[in-house]
């Protein structure tokens, strides 16, 4: 996976040239044994993200059914990959000192603070300024959003995520303790707040 940009001088890739190399790539990658972080993992989404950053007259609607069915399984394998990455790296940051003034060795960090920052816009163009609460709903291991919202974007709101710190702690086998460790400090450290 790779947050990368474009030249504006890069020409436009046929239709068909894109669906062949993302179904290729889509083939390989339902056949890896883990999506976890690795080399041959990172290759294959970093290709993909290169495929489909080119500029493209693709109608998504009229794709064949077939082509449809891959791109929805394509969409599942890159939500869980970006989820196995999040893990890792809130273990990552739930190990050393200071994790939130290390938040942009994340990978795609720089894709996240754009997203907040276009997020924030829509809010305060709908006319919401500066809320008092906002609820994240469906943060997952690294809520990379919160904490941009609540470092760039929000200083004076009372923001919480979706799962509470007393969730975690009746779910003494849940998987993802690094990020529990990694979310309990920030709340310890009233970064973000529980509600």
């Amino acid at each position: 996976m790779a947050a990368l940009q474009i030249s504006s001088c890069e020409s436009q890739i046929s239709s068909e040239v894109l669906i062949a190399r993302v179904m290729q790539i889509h083939a390989s990658i339902s056949t890896l044994s883990s999506l976890r972080p690795s080399k041959q993992v990172n290759s294959l989404f970093s290709n993909l993200v290169k495929l489909c950053i080119l500029p493209s007259s693709i109608d998504i609607t009229a794709l064949p059914e077939e082509v449809q069915a891959m791109r929805e399984s394509l969409i599942n394998l890159c939500g869980h990959a970006e989820g196995l990455l999040e893990l890792e790296f809130s273990t990552f940051l739930s190990k050393i000192h200071q994790p939130l003034n290390n938040l942009n060795l994340f990978p795609y960090y720089g894709n996240y603070v754009k997203l907040a920052s276009i997020e924030y816009r829509i809010l305060n163009e709908s006319g919401v300024s500066q809320p008092r609460k906002v609820a994240f709903v469906g943060s997952g291991p690294l809520p990379l959003t919160s904490f941009i919202m609540a470092t760039h974007h929000m200083k004076l709101t009372h923001l919480s995520t979706s799962t509470s710190r007393s969730y975690f702690k009746s779910k003494p086998n849940i998987s993802n303790a690094a990020s529990v460790k990694f979310k309990n400090n920030l709340w310890d450290k009233n970064i973000i707040k529980q509600s």
